[in-house]
Protein backbone atom coordinates (compact mmCIF):
# COMPACT_ATOMS: atom_id res chain seq x y z
CA UNK A 1 0.00 0.00 0.00
CA UNK A 2 1.48 3.33 -1.00
CA UNK A 3 1.05 6.05 1.59
CA UNK A 4 0.49 9.71 0.78
CA UNK A 5 1.17 12.67 3.08
CA UNK A 6 -0.68 15.91 2.42
CA UNK A 7 1.34 18.80 3.79
CA UNK A 8 1.25 22.54 3.12
CA UNK A 9 2.52 23.07 -0.42
CA UNK A 10 3.55 19.46 -0.77
CA UNK A 11 2.48 15.90 -1.27
CA UNK A 12 4.84 13.07 -0.43
CA UNK A 13 4.72 9.33 -0.75
CA UNK A 14 6.67 6.20 -0.09
CA UNK A 15 6.22 2.65 -1.24
CA UNK A 16 6.69 -0.38 0.96
CA UNK A 17 9.69 -2.67 1.03
CA UNK A 18 9.87 -4.88 -2.02
CA UNK A 19 11.59 -8.23 -1.49
CA UNK A 20 13.20 -10.71 -3.84
CA UNK A 21 14.38 -14.25 -3.34
CA UNK A 22 16.46 -16.59 -5.52
CA UNK A 23 14.38 -18.61 -7.96
CA UNK A 24 14.39 -22.38 -7.90
CA UNK A 25 15.61 -22.88 -11.48
CA UNK A 26 18.51 -20.58 -12.38
CA UNK A 27 19.19 -20.16 -16.10
CA UNK A 28 22.68 -20.95 -17.46
CA UNK A 29 23.62 -17.27 -17.78
CA UNK A 30 22.87 -16.30 -14.20
CA UNK A 31 20.62 -16.76 -11.20
CA UNK A 32 16.90 -16.14 -11.51
CA UNK A 33 15.50 -13.89 -8.79
CA UNK A 34 11.75 -13.73 -8.21
CA UNK A 35 10.43 -10.37 -7.05
CA UNK A 36 7.16 -9.53 -5.32
CA UNK A 37 6.05 -5.91 -5.29
CA UNK A 38 3.75 -5.85 -2.28
CA UNK A 39 2.25 -2.46 -3.10
CA UNK A 40 1.10 -3.32 -6.61
CA UNK A 41 0.82 -7.11 -6.10
CA UNK A 42 2.85 -7.57 -9.28
CA UNK A 43 5.38 -10.39 -9.57
CA UNK A 44 8.28 -10.54 -11.98
CA UNK A 45 11.65 -12.22 -12.41
CA UNK A 46 15.10 -10.87 -13.16
CA UNK A 47 18.44 -12.56 -13.77
CA UNK A 48 21.41 -11.61 -11.62
CA UNK A 49 24.64 -12.30 -13.47
CA UNK A 50 27.83 -11.17 -11.70
CA UNK A 51 26.17 -7.94 -10.58
CA UNK A 52 28.55 -5.18 -9.55
CA UNK A 53 27.27 -2.02 -7.88
CA UNK A 54 28.10 1.18 -9.79
CA UNK A 55 29.76 3.66 -7.46
CA UNK A 56 29.81 6.45 -10.04
CA UNK A 57 26.93 7.94 -12.05
CA UNK A 58 26.05 6.23 -15.31
CA UNK A 59 26.41 8.33 -18.45
CA UNK A 60 22.62 8.40 -18.88
CA UNK A 61 22.07 9.96 -15.45
CA UNK A 62 24.63 12.53 -14.28
CA UNK A 63 24.54 13.54 -10.62
CA UNK A 64 24.11 17.12 -9.44
CA UNK A 65 25.48 18.81 -6.33
CA UNK A 66 21.93 19.16 -4.98
CA UNK A 67 21.38 15.42 -5.34
CA UNK A 68 24.61 14.63 -3.52
CA UNK A 69 23.56 16.95 -0.69
CA UNK A 70 20.19 15.22 -0.37
CA UNK A 71 21.88 11.85 0.07
CA UNK A 72 24.19 13.41 2.66
CA UNK A 73 21.14 14.70 4.54
CA UNK A 74 19.57 11.23 4.49
CA UNK A 75 22.80 9.74 5.82
CA UNK A 76 23.00 12.32 8.60
CA UNK A 77 19.56 11.17 9.72
CA UNK A 78 20.53 7.50 9.51
CA UNK A 79 23.61 8.17 11.63
CA UNK A 80 21.38 9.33 14.48
CA UNK A 81 19.02 6.40 14.50
CA UNK A 82 15.46 7.39 15.19
CA UNK A 83 12.07 6.82 16.73
CA UNK A 84 9.29 6.24 14.23
CA UNK A 85 5.52 6.16 14.58
CA UNK A 86 3.66 2.86 14.26
CA UNK A 87 0.30 2.11 12.70
CA UNK A 88 -1.09 1.37 16.16
CA UNK A 89 -0.36 4.84 17.43
CA UNK A 90 2.82 3.95 19.30
CA UNK A 91 6.48 4.33 18.42
CA UNK A 92 9.38 2.06 17.50
CA UNK A 93 13.08 2.80 17.89
CA UNK A 94 15.47 2.17 15.01
CA UNK A 95 19.22 1.82 15.55
CA UNK A 96 21.96 3.87 13.98
CA UNK A 97 22.35 2.76 10.37
CA UNK A 98 25.33 2.72 8.06
CA UNK A 99 25.29 5.44 5.41
CA UNK A 100 23.73 4.80 2.04
CA UNK A 101 26.45 4.40 -0.58
CA UNK A 102 25.76 6.04 -3.92
CA UNK A 103 24.74 3.52 -6.58
CA UNK A 104 24.55 4.55 -10.22
CA UNK A 105 21.86 2.14 -11.42
CA UNK A 106 19.56 3.29 -8.62
CA UNK A 107 20.33 6.89 -9.53
CA UNK A 108 19.33 6.25 -13.13
CA UNK A 109 16.02 4.75 -12.00
CA UNK A 110 15.36 7.61 -9.59
CA UNK A 111 16.27 10.20 -12.22
CA UNK A 112 13.83 8.74 -14.70
CA UNK A 113 10.93 8.74 -12.27
CA UNK A 114 11.72 12.25 -11.01
CA UNK A 115 11.48 13.48 -14.59
CA UNK A 116 8.20 11.62 -15.05
CA UNK A 117 6.73 13.16 -11.89
CA UNK A 118 7.42 16.77 -12.89
CA UNK A 119 6.19 16.28 -16.45
CA UNK A 120 3.23 13.94 -15.98
CA UNK A 121 2.03 14.05 -12.36
CA UNK A 122 0.52 16.61 -10.00
CA UNK A 123 -0.11 16.89 -6.27
CA UNK A 124 -3.34 14.97 -6.76
CA UNK A 125 -1.90 12.25 -9.01
CA UNK A 126 1.53 11.75 -7.41
CA UNK A 127 2.32 8.06 -7.64
CA UNK A 128 5.05 5.44 -7.64
CA UNK A 129 3.55 4.08 -10.85
CA UNK A 130 5.61 5.60 -13.60
CA UNK A 131 5.90 5.75 -17.34
CA UNK A 132 4.19 2.85 -19.11
CA UNK A 133 2.91 1.54 -15.77
CA UNK A 134 6.37 0.86 -14.34
CA UNK A 135 6.79 0.09 -10.63
CA UNK A 136 9.73 1.08 -8.42
CA UNK A 137 11.31 -2.38 -8.37
CA UNK A 138 10.96 -2.78 -12.12
CA UNK A 139 12.56 0.61 -12.74
CA UNK A 140 15.52 -0.26 -10.54
CA UNK A 141 15.99 -3.67 -12.13
CA UNK A 142 15.56 -2.34 -15.67
CA UNK A 143 18.19 0.30 -14.90
CA UNK A 144 20.60 -2.56 -14.17
CA UNK A 145 20.30 -2.94 -10.40
CA UNK A 146 20.14 -6.74 -10.05
CA UNK A 147 21.53 -7.78 -6.65
CA UNK A 148 21.75 -11.47 -5.82
CA UNK A 149 20.30 -12.56 -2.47
CA UNK A 150 21.91 -15.64 -0.95
CA UNK A 151 20.58 -18.14 1.58
CA UNK A 152 19.00 -16.36 4.52
CA UNK A 153 18.92 -12.98 2.81
CA UNK A 154 16.56 -10.99 0.62
CA UNK A 155 16.94 -8.21 -1.92
CA UNK A 156 15.22 -5.00 -0.90
CA UNK A 157 13.90 -2.21 -3.14
CA UNK A 158 12.45 0.98 -1.64
CA UNK A 159 11.38 4.28 -3.12
CA UNK A 160 10.44 7.59 -1.53
CA UNK A 161 8.93 10.41 -3.59
CA UNK A 162 8.17 14.02 -2.81
CA UNK A 163 6.57 16.84 -4.75
CA UNK A 164 6.44 20.50 -3.79
CA UNK A 165 9.31 20.61 -1.29
CA UNK A 166 12.89 21.29 -2.36
CA UNK A 167 14.83 21.58 0.90
CA UNK A 168 16.26 18.18 1.99
CA UNK A 169 15.72 18.87 5.68
CA UNK A 170 12.04 19.63 5.14
CA UNK A 171 11.52 16.57 2.95
CA UNK A 172 13.13 14.26 5.51
CA UNK A 173 11.20 15.86 8.38
CA UNK A 174 7.95 15.15 6.54
CA UNK A 175 8.91 11.54 5.85
CA UNK A 176 9.65 11.02 9.54
CA UNK A 177 6.01 11.71 10.43
CA UNK A 178 4.88 8.68 8.41
CA UNK A 179 5.02 5.08 9.60
CA UNK A 180 6.45 3.74 6.36
CA UNK A 181 8.47 6.79 5.37
CA UNK A 182 10.30 6.76 8.69
CA UNK A 183 10.89 3.00 8.70
CA UNK A 184 12.33 3.17 5.18
CA UNK A 185 14.65 5.98 6.19
CA UNK A 186 16.23 3.67 8.76
CA UNK A 187 16.18 0.46 6.69
CA UNK A 188 19.27 -1.74 6.77
CA UNK A 189 19.87 -1.63 2.99
CA UNK A 190 22.97 0.38 2.10
CA UNK A 191 22.81 1.24 -1.64
CA UNK A 192 20.97 4.39 -2.58
CA UNK A 193 20.62 7.60 -4.51
CA UNK A 194 18.48 10.71 -4.53
CA UNK A 195 17.40 12.32 -7.79
CA UNK A 196 15.85 15.76 -8.28
CA UNK A 197 13.47 16.66 -11.06
CA UNK A 198 12.40 20.18 -11.95
CA UNK A 199 10.05 21.74 -14.47
CA UNK A 200 9.54 25.45 -14.07
CA UNK A 201 8.92 26.02 -10.37
CA UNK A 202 7.86 22.42 -9.77
CA UNK A 203 10.40 20.25 -7.95
CA UNK A 204 10.25 16.52 -7.25
CA UNK A 205 12.55 14.24 -5.29
CA UNK A 206 12.97 10.48 -5.66
CA UNK A 207 15.05 8.46 -3.21
CA UNK A 208 15.75 4.90 -4.34
CA UNK A 209 17.26 2.45 -1.85
CA UNK A 210 18.29 -1.14 -2.42
CA UNK A 211 20.47 -3.92 -1.16
CA UNK A 212 20.64 -7.44 0.23
CA UNK A 213 19.69 -7.76 3.89
CA UNK A 214 19.16 -10.57 6.37
CA UNK A 215 15.60 -11.92 6.34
Amino acid sequence: MSAFLRLPAALLALCAVLTACPGSTPPPSGVRVDVTDFDTKQDFTYVSNNFQAARAPLSVAPRSTAEAKMLEAVNTERARGGVCPTSGGGTVAFPVRAPLIFEGHLHAAATGHAAHIVTSQTSTTLSHIGENGSTPARRMVEAGYTPLPTSGTKAVFLESIALGIDDPTEVIAAWKTSVRHCAALFDGATDGSAARGQRGQTVAWVLDVGGVVVK
